[in-house]
């Protein structure tokens, strides 16, 4: 291995070392080495990050219709302790909120940082705050811990967050949780919309649409939902665009 990378053969042994520590490689009975188990559960996440996205795409599409509004999809990187965008649907409508996929957000002042703190367990979520801070963005944003995990307890029993321009003077957004086949919370689905888009619609209608594109998102990988999870189930609306809708 020394000759094929052209490092010392103590400067090899040392990197072995390390990889070994943390199971990304393993060493048999004759002491050759071989990838770990580590890699595999990469690699099995990965896959899971990729079909997630597959299976959200064609419900946030519908929704973005529905919604006029532009729809994410967000995760949480327990590495780096982000809250991430993994996929995003551009609003039909002329105005959109673009946000760039693999950014990380605010944790603490967006619908989708609300609901994946709210389903992850206390020490977690406060290593995730410790880490971000609550720094103002807007005169909306909750910057005092006490108002802020009230809130995350309301978030995680109504089952939806909103962002009522706490992250982008101007923006509002709505969030929902998406659960695996096992009922854990893999992600995070939202709409994001300007406020004045807002005073056009009613906001009852898009939080059911949201809950109920998160509750298929989740059947789609094998979650059964309850009812009280799915919420409303929103009316069908025409994919075209809504005359009027800004």
């Amino acid at each position: 291995m020394a000759e094929l990378t052209g490092l010392l053969p103590s400067d090899v042994h040392r990197i072995l070392r390390s990889l070994q520590v943390f199971g990304y490689i393993e060493q048999d009975e004759t002491k050759k080495y071989r990838l770990g188990l580590e890699l595999l559960k990469l690699g099995h996440l990965v896959h899971q990050r990729i079909e997630l996205r597959e299976v959200a795409r064609p419900f946030m599409r519908h929704l973005s219709e529905v919604a006029q509004a532009t729809v994410n999809l967000a995760v949480f990187d327990a590495h780096e302790l982000e809250i991430i965008f993994v996929e995003q649907i551009d609003s039909p409508a002329e105005l959109q909120i673009r946000l760039r996929i693999g950014a990380s957000v605010a944790p603490h002042a967006t619908g989708v940082g609300k609901v994946l703190l709210a389903h992850m367990d206390r020490q977690t979520a406060m290593k995730v705050i410790e880490k971000s801070g609550l720094p103002k963005r807007t005169r909306y944003t909750i910057t005092d811990i006490a108002k802020f995990e009230r809130e995350i307890d309301a978030v995680r029993s109504q089952g939806y967050a909103l962002d009522r321009e706490e992250s982008v003077a101007g923006a509002f957004c709505i969030a929902a949780p998406v659960r695996s086949h096992n009922g854990e919370v893999v992600a995070s689905i939202s709409v994001s919309m300007m406020a004045a888009h807002l005073a056009a619609t009613e906001e009852p209608r898009l939080i059911a649409a949201v809950r109920a594109a998160a509750a298929s998102i989740s059947a789609g990988l094998g979650y059964a939902a309850t009812p009280t999870e799915t919420g409303t189930k929103p009316r069908r609306e025409p994919s075209g665009r809504r005359h009027g809708a800004r």
